[in-house]
């Protein structure tokens, strides 16, 4: 009462008020699969800070009700994170200024949570805090947590992708004092508006940000759609320009309605950043930053597209041609520019840097000592619910199913599955048990259709004893029958594509396209029938009695069986790629129906070597084979080439990296977070000097050096003296170089007398179990594993350069190329 009679006196809405704000603007998916109830506590959680933090009354009534009364941040499964950390965060912020509280939120994250690269399923911040580690994407949806939790309005911003390397990122901004400041996730700096990516923003694309609601604030709009509106906060970052596309057909007419996507070079395709519908006139526009992008127009008939810079152009006229004329076409080149760094840090004294350094190391033993009770790395902080399902299978006699599922399902599935999930799917009637068990101890590949629960990025709940008492005795094809006669497909609800649970579509008979595909799976699963959606093309499908993979389509009456063709690629190798890899240097997309591109999702593993080089099946249809050799300063050489594949037939095609011997290309990889032993050299050997440390560690973000040397070497002995001999010039650089021994045995024979003048940006360690040398042999295709080997890299784990042996003028040939990044 006392809260509610606060709030009215200060003409807050009431917590009905902002509940029904929130199912007016809801996706389907959490109106159907969260009950009213979870919603009611947030809104009297949000409410309650507004009323107890000192902020509250300042915060104005727009940045309240888009900004800290939703508790959906992005794509991450709902929690009870608001409620079970309100106390221990208001505790932590009290007697701070709103600034300073955001710092001190972010400090309690980087306590519970760091970085490690995980899949794609965004877990909630709840179960991130419970695992301790998370992608940039859960740590950002932590912090926006956190800091709504406590009455801070924030925001998740994600760049879908970068211009300048293979990657994207996600970070938080967050209001205070009318202005929105930005941080990294987990990541604390001693001040607001820094991070390591303020370089990478500067030469950011697209920034955006998505606000739950009909939201009008000073932002650009990039898209509303269903009471979700996706703002540009790139103007935050990086110089930009607004660039109008106007459509037109072969008369030079406007065409209203035509899709128009804005699409970035990155992972070897040409990703669609931003996409819009032309207006009557035939325009679109956006606000990008100052590089180049592909702009794609499509009807069902034509297509178009150009090139196009955001550095000088401000209107382009596209016209569109039939899609015979694009098939045509011989291979399409691009040669793509990326905007240049602009970057402006704030500044920070040596006391503050010291300061938070402290705190940073405190933190990370805080979080060491709790990942130190995690009995099994893959559950991490989820093991009991792990554990106490292993022990009910034990007593019920299915120890060898429960552990097949376990095997089954991917570590961040074992992070926050909650019990009767598990036990939902090993307690099926006898005919499916005795089945399961078959195939268990044969090891069958059907079980992974069959025993698992997971089908695709929805969150996992039990459905299977539900779904097999409602449709045991169906065939498969009247399984399909009634999913379409009873399913009701409501499109345009789901911006976000959010994944509804099976057994909310199965209780309220509706859905999107993905909520149906991913109920039928799991439908056909809990009657004994292997189903899947296909990880390559996306399509739905189960396992007839002849072993094959049949395609369902719900608005046809028989089976469907694409016609298919092979698809046999030939590479030509050039000297630091000789087996072209999937998502870096080459992609295969469909030219659908639609005439828009669908990426082929292979595993990331995939190469020319062992996927294409023998040939992969492809239904029959135009694809484009797009490739890309990226160049140490951002830019790409890229190229499309159009193909068909027909029913029966083996369509061979070659392709080449392009090249360009005046500019310095990316030529391999290596991960930044590689730890090696940091030593302390002294006269005649060199000691372990403290705990393991990361690559990106010691050297920060941007370009480094790596050298992998041998103690009383001749080819390490003139490497380490050349780069001597122009050690002003690696100082005036700045940047780290990391010098690695093999092992602990070979650093202690090393004597550091006889390399006097190295440069004072040397930092000197032990490789650990050869892990760094094995990699950077690997990765760079090198021979043999002889020594010394000199890389510069960068923190985007991307390789520019590489001299391996005996060579003279190392450290005029490092120079060189660093004067062209």
């Amino acid at each position: 009462m006392l809260l509610a009679a606060t709030l009215t006196a200060c003409n807050t809405p009431s917590a009905e008020a902002y509940l029904d704000f929130l199912y007016s603007n809801m996706s389907m998916p959490d109106s159907i699969d969260y009950p009213r109830s979870y919603f009611a506590a947030q809104v009297e959680t949000a409410l309650r800070a507004k009323a107890e933090m000192p902020w509250g009354k300042l915060v104005p009534e727009r940045e309240f009700k888009h900004f800290v009364v939703p508790p959906r941040v992005n794509n991450e499964d709902l929690d009870d994170f608001r409620t079970r950390y309100y106390e221990e965060l208001a505790a932590r912020v009290a007697g701070l200024e709103i600034k300073e509280a955001i710092l001190e939120v972010n400090h309690w994250c980087h306590e519970h949570v760091t970085y490690r690269p995980t899949s794609s399923r965004t877990l909630g911040p709840a179960s991130t805090v419970r695992t301790a580690y998370g992608r940039c994407g859960e740590e950002s949806v932590l912090l926006v947590a956190a800091l709504r939790t406590v009455g801070i309005p924030a925001r998740q911003v994600y760049t879908p992708r970068w211009a300048h390397t293979d990657d994207n990122h996600a970070w938080v901004e967050a209001w205070a004092d009318g202005d929105w400041h930005f941080l990294g996730a987990c990541e604390p700096e001693p001040v607001l508006d820094l991070g390591w990516f303020n370089e990478s923003a500067s030469r950011g694309m697209l920034m955006h940000t998505k606000v739950f609601g009909n939201y009008s604030g000073p932002e650009d709009v990039v898209k509303q759609e269903h009471n979700l509106t996706e703002i540009n906060v790139t103007d935050n970052y990086a110089p930009t320009r607004r660039l109008t596309v106007c459509v037109a057909d072969s008369t030079g007419k406007p065409v209203e309605g035509a899709s128009v996507e804005f699409k970035l070079y990155n992972y070897a395709e040409f990703y669609t950043v931003a996409q819009a519908q032309t207006a009557a006139d035939g325009r679109c526009s956006l606000t990008a930053g100052l590089g180049d992008m592909l702009v794609w127009a499509s009807t069902p008939d034509a297509i178009a597209y150009q090139q196009v810079s955001f550095t000088r152009d401000s209107l382009v006229t596209l016209t569109l041609q039939p899609r015979s004329a694009f098939v045509a076409q011989p291979t399409l080149t691009f040669d793509i520019v990326p905007p240049a760094s602009s970057v402006k840090l704030p500044e920070v004294t040596d006391e503050q840097r010291a300061a938070n350094n402290s705190r940073l190391a405190v933190e990370d033993s805080i979080r060491a000592a709790y990942e130190a009770t995690m009995p099994d790395q893959r559950s991490r902080g989820n093991h009991s619910v792990i554990e106490a399902f292993i022990d009910s299978a034990a007593t019920q006699g299915q120890s060898p199913l429960a552990e097949a599922l376990i095997e089954l399902l991917p570590d961040k599935d074992l992070q926050d599955v909650t019990l009767d999930v598990l036990i939902d799917n090993i307690q099926a009637p006898e005919p499916l048990t005795a089945r399961l068990t078959e195939l268990c101890a044969m090891k069958s590949p059907q079980l992974q259709y069959l025993l698992s629960p997971r089908i695709e990025r929805e969150r996992l709940t039990p459905f299977k004893a539900t779904l097999n008492k409602a449709f045991d005795g169906l065939s498969v094809k009247q399984l399909i029958a009634w999913t379409r006669d009873s399913i009701a497909i409501v499109e345009g609800r789901n911006p976000q594509r959010l994944r509804i649970t099976p057994l909310g579509v199965f209780n309220s008979r509706k859905a999107d396209a993905l909520g149906r595909n991913i109920f039928f799976v799991a439908a056909c699963r809990s009657i004994g029938s292997p189903a899947r959606i296909n990880d390559i093309n996306g399509k739905v499908e189960y396992l007839n009695d002849e072993g094959q993979w049949i395609e369902v389509k719900f608005d046809a009456e028989t089976e469907v069986v694409a016609p298919q063709g092979t698809l046999r690629l030939t590479f030509t190798p050039t000297k630091y790629v000789p087996d072209a890899k999937y998502y870096t240097h080459f992609t295969i997309s469909r030219l659908g129906d639609d005439n828009r591109l669908q990426l082929l999702t292979y595993p990331e593993e995939a190469t020319f070597a062992n996927t294409f080089a023998k040939g992969v099946s492809l239904d029959a249809g135009t694809y484009v084979l797009t490739t890309g050799t990226r160049m140490a300063n951002g830019s790409v050489l890229t190229s499309m080439q159009t193909f068909e594949i027909s029913e029966g037939a083996v369509t061979t095609l070659p392709f080449a990296l392009r090249q360009n011997t005046d500019e310095v290309a990316v030529i391999g990889s290596l991960n930044a977070e590689d730890l090696y032993q940091p030593l302390t050299v002294g006269a005649k050997n060199a000691q372990p000097a403290g705990e393991a440390r990361s690559l990106l560690a010691t050297c920060g973000r941007g370009y480094y050096i790596l050298g992998i040397v041998a103690p009383n070497h001749e080819p390490t002995n003139h490497a380490l003296r050349d780069i001597a001999l122009v050690s002003d010039k690696f100082e005036n650089w700045g940047r780290g170089i990391v010098l690695l021994f093999q092992n602990q045995d070979a650093a202690a024979r090393f004597n550091a007398d006889e390399f006097q003048g190295l440069p004072a940006t040397v930092s000197w360690g032990s490789d650990i179990d050869g892990a760094i040398l094995r990699e950077a042999v690997e990765q760079q295709h090198l021979p043999t594993a002889s020594l010394p080997i000199f890389l510069i890299c960068d923190s985007f784990n991307r390789v520019v350069f590489v001299q391996q042996g005996y060579t003279i003028g190392l450290g005029e040939q490092l120079m060189k190329v660093i004067n062209q990044l």
